[in-house]
């Protein structure tokens, strides 16, 4: 079976996929008495080559002896998770010893036997540390601590502090001279350091041991920390294992750190000298924004060959904030079976809800690996006491010697996890041939015959591993044609049986053989189907274990080793048209030219850009024309009706926020291709500091070499150009007098009693192609001549963005105005407008009543802006003062009332462009006063309507008659 391992608290996978070998999945649980410490302290216990158990410190646990509360035990647990129970080992069953009565020798009360556990062979050593007695002279406590020494059937006392004597390398003299009834045994054989002064008293020297050789002498020197020396930067001191003189001190770098609070010793990089590992839980690094987090350290020290160690720790640091990181470190043998030893380094108050993580460090040839290979996180909380996952640990050690280490992970409750047996495979995978000729159909596709071009691809594995593992081991493998190839994108590969790029199977290899290989036949595809023709096809090789069946009768699963990658891959490339190494080196030109060196700004004539595109080296392949279109440009499409351009396939696409016009030039472009085409673009001016336009041309192909071309540009220049007119009109254009039944008011009231409505109507109109931002318009107004009112203005209104003012009030005698406005078309209430006039009496004597002759009023206008095809209109409502006119000495007379209008385009709203000089223009608006008769209207005399419908009657019969004439002799026929 696999070895096991012991988490007293369930040990679970942080990172998915960064673990090894711990069987994470299905831990074996052990608990012990609430609040009794159950696991504070645990080893391995092998009495003979046939056992194998679990001893658990519970230092708070109650036993059995009378009058002791609390005096703590050590219980032996059955490894086999099948029968993982636990029974206390009977070390001590007597309470306290007395002077006399009421009179204690010893306090065994709260003594915390079971606080440190060893064992070796069939001896066990289990420790009371607060264990107290006292002299019958002396009244005072002593808490000198006491062990056990148990042997298998008997167990006998060992307080080496309690008879002045500190170490003793002899189990044989402890058994040998134990007695009951003496409390301060001497013995013979001792090691002890020598006496300090008083200024080391609190240094905690011996707060944690390890053993290793560091003399290269085979006998094991000791390791001490002293996390309290140095004026509180810690210390650990290493002594000479036959002598206990002193051979090496490491001092810690920071005060308060406690630098030796836990020890370690073991071989890291394999160099068969053991190298040294020092805790500083308390350890404080500085963060990301500069402030000092208690993080916890591990110092690394390598033994060199020569003697000492080198000059250069490695440190590794903790991951979480008081996570008391290196509160205990213990080697774990080779845990992946690399060679190298492991480590197990805990820090008992990290994770999540501070339940604790344990991190396991893989050995290497250049000491330990700075990131761990594994972390373990507590899952249970207890209800008593912090859980401290991982606050002792224990491991090197291989019980059921199926090559694998087995560690035990401390804390008051507990489980244990067995090492998954570890699976080395290879893999391999070979494609004949690797170069494809497209050309070479010699496998048949279909029952029609259908001639594909083939190819083999022939895969093989090979599997071995240590421990219980069955005869025959299962894979699920997979094979994937043109692996690179995006999802959705066509696979230029697929295999003959079944026509796809995927090919899954379960493969059954066995262990410790040969290589298993099998062989498929695959087939590129039609040229005409894909494009890519450079990139390699990748084939792919996937496989997994069938980790069902793979386990062992306990249901444990093997596991792949991490070191090994799980695939493989090969290349098989296109043969090209590119000499004999089929690689092409195309030699790719573009030039670009136009009959448009400037544009107008909003001129919808689209630019036109003749492209030459030219290929002087060999083929191109996937070679495509890059356009990039500036901001100010819009692409239309290609030219298609000119027979010396090619009508290339273009398509407008974004990358990276990059406007681009994309056109295929051939897949491949082949050597000594020319080609011309020509692109439709509309141009705008995006920005008012822009005064050109600049495109960017260049072919790109998919080729390893040469495969991109010069970059080309063409820059047209922006320029402006606006046609600005001005219209003018009457309406009406001609007045007739005398009006009817008309009669002058002294003092007039309303529009009616002035005159008829003349209106005269003014249009700006920019028919572009470019805006105008500022056009100034000034207008000259008939308004008085000889002092008599001629044409007198009611308003004006505008349309569009004007403004106006006038140099006169308008409507200064506050004539009330009409609320329904009347038409430009129609005139008031008497309608005095004729279609016909009678000018025989008037013809030659019209005066022209203008500026030039008549006082004039002024009104001034600022136009904005006027894009292409936008007007501003003004309309300026009057009433002719008739009774000026039907003054005798003005009777029988014609006028002609002229009003005239003036522009000029002031500012453009574009910068850094030169402006079109003198855009200006005028016009003149004319309406007639005529005296003369208005004739009536014509009429049109009855019988000519009769006789215009009995026409049109005979003429519809004629044309009936016709037709059905017409249509019998088709019908004959």
């Amino acid at each position: 079976m696999a070895g096991f391992w012991l988490f007293l608290l369930v040990g679970r996978l942080l990172a998915p996929g960064s673990a090894f070998n711990l069987d994470v999945e299905s831990p074996t649980v052990y608990s012990g008495s609430e609040g009794s410490y159950f696991g504070f302290a645990v080893d391995f216990f092998a009495p003979d080559l046939s056992s194998m158990f679990l001893l658990v410190g519970a230092p708070k646990a109650n036993t059995t002896q009378p009058g002791i509360v609390q005096g703590g035990q050590v219980l032996k647990c059955n490894w086999n998770p099948n029968r993982r129970n636990c029974q206390p080992i009977v070390f001590d069953a007597t309470g306290n010893r007395d002077f006399a009565k009421n009179d204690p020798l010893e306090f065994k009360s709260h003594q915390w036997f079971g606080a440190s556990v060893r064992s070796k062979d069939d001896k066990i050593l289990a420790c009371a540390p607060l264990y107290h007695w006292r002299t019958e002279q002396k009244a005072e406590r002593e808490p000198v601590g006491t062990c056990y020494l148990h042997d298998g059937s008997k167990a006998f006392e060992y307080a080496p502090c309690r008879s002045s004597q500190l170490i003793s390398d002899k189990v044989a003299e402890i058994v040998s001279k134990y007695n009951p009834k003496v409390y301060t045994t001497k013995y013979d054989s001792q090691l002890a350091t020598r006496s300090a002064n008083a200024a080391f008293d609190d240094s905690y020297l011996g707060y944690s041991v390890a053993v290793g050789d560091f003399s290269h002498d085979g006998i094991e020197d000791f390791v001490s920390g002293v996390p309290r020396a140095a004026r509180t930067l810690g210390m650990v001191s290493i002594y000479n294992g036959d002598t206990m003189a002193s051979m090496y001190n490491f001092t810690g770098e920071q005060m308060a750190a406690y630098f030796g609070y836990s020890v370690a010793a073991t071989d890291i990089n394999g160099d068969d000298y053991t190298d040294l590992l020092i805790g500083a839980p308390l350890f404080m690094d500085r963060g990301s924004d500069g402030k000092l987090l208690e993080v916890g350290q591990v110092s690394v020290y390598l033994q060199q060959a020569t003697g000492g160690f080198q000059s250069q720790a490695m440190k590794l640091n903790g991951f979480e904030v008081f996570a008391r990181f290196s509160s205990s470190i213990a080697p774990l043998g080779d845990l992946d079976q690399d060679g190298y030893n492991d480590i197990a380094v805990a820090a008992p108050y990290g994770g999540e809800d501070k339940k604790g993580l344990v991190y396991i460090y893989n050995g290497r040839a250049t000491g330990l690996n700075g990131m761990p290979s594994q972390v373990l996180e507590g899952q249970w909380a207890s209800e008593t006491m912090p859980p401290s996952f991982g606050y002792s640990l224990k491991g090197a050690t291989d019980v059921d010697k199926n090559g694998y280490p087995v560690t035990l992970f401390c804390l008051p409750l507990g489980s244990f996890q067995r090492a998954r047996p570890v699976i080395t495979v290879n893999a391999g995978l070979e494609v004949t041939p690797t170069i494809l000729n497209p050309e070479d159909k010699s496998c048949e596709l279909n029952e029609n015959g259908q001639k594909v071009s083939c190819f083999k691809v022939k895969f093989c594995l090979k599997a071995d591993g240590k421990g219980s593992l069955p005869r025959d081991l299962t894979f699920h493998v997979e094979l994937l044609l043109d692996k690179l190839k995006q999802k959705g994108a066509i696979r230029r590969a697929l295999f003959l049986h079944n026509r796809q790029p995927v090919h899954s199977k379960n493969m059954t290899v066995p262990k410790g053989g040969r290589m298993s290989c099998e062989e498929l036949q695959a087939f590129l595809r039609d040229d005409s189907e894909f494009r890519d023709k450079l990139t390699p096809i990748t084939i792919f090789m996937e496989y997994q274990l069938d980790y069902k069946t793979a386990m062992d009768s306990t249901g444990l699963q093997p596991i792949l080793n991490q070191f090994t990658p799980a695939n493989v891959s090969r290349q098989a490339h296109i043969l090209l048209d590119c000499g004999e190494d089929n690689v092409c080196r195309p030699d790719l030109q573009v030039a670009v030219d136009s009959d448009q060196k400037q544009i107008y700004i909003g001129d919808e004539n689209p630019l036109t850009l003749v492209v030459n595109a030219e290929n002087l080296g060999e083929g191109a392949y996937e070679a495509e024309l890059f356009v990039t279109v500036p901001p100010q440009a819009d692409f239309i499409g290609i030219v298609r009706n000119k027979e010396d351009l090619a009508r290339l396939s273009c398509a407008f696409k974004t990358e990276n926020k990059t406007r681009l016009v994309v056109c295929d030039l051939g897949n491949p472009m082949k050597a000594g291709t020319k080609l011309s085409a020509g692109l439709h673009f509309s141009v705008h001016q995006e920005s008012e500091m822009d005064t050109f336009v600049k495109f960017d041309l260049q072919i790109r192909s998919s080729n390893m070499y040469n495969n991109l071309s010069p970059v080309t540009s063409y820059q047209v220049d922006l320029a402006i150009l606006a046609v600005v007119e001005i219209r003018g009109v009457s309406s009406p254009d001609h007045l007739f007098l005398p009006i009817p039944n008309w009669q002058p008011k002294e003092n007039p009231e309303t529009e009616d009693d002035i005159g008829p409505l003349v209106q005269h109507i003014y249009e700006l109109r920019n028919n572009g192609p470019s805006a105008v931002s500022k056009v100034m318009l000034n207008l000259q107004w008939p308004y008085k001549y000889n002092n008599n009112t001629l044409l007198y203005i009611m308003e004006y209104e505008i349309e569009g963005p004007m403004n106006c003012t006038s140099d006169m009030e308008i409507n200064p005698l506050k004539i009330k105005v009409n609320e329904k406005n009347e038409t430009t078309n129609g005139g008031d209430s008497r309608s005095h407008n004729v279609n016909r006039r009678d000018l025989s009496a008037a013809e030659g004597d019209v005066q022209t009543l203008g500026c030039g002759t008549a006082e004039c009023l002024k009104i001034f206008c600022q136009v904005g802006r006027l894009e292409r095809e936008k007007t501003a209109i003004l309309y300026l409502k009057s009433r002719l003062w008739t009774q000026t006119f039907m003054n005798k000495e003005n009777q029988n007379h014609s006028y002609s009332l002229k009003s005239s209008a003036s522009f000029s385009v002031i500012e453009f709203p574009y910068k850094n462009l030169s402006f079109p000089e003198d855009v200006h223009n005028s016009t003149i608006v004319t309406t007639n006063i005529l005296w003369g008769i208005q004739p009536a209207p014509m009429t049109v005399q009855v019988w000519v309507i009769i006789l215009a419908v009995l026409a049109g009657l005979l003429l519809l019969a004629l044309l009936v008659f016709i037709m059905y004439r017409v249509s019998g002799v088709f019908n004959e026929s």
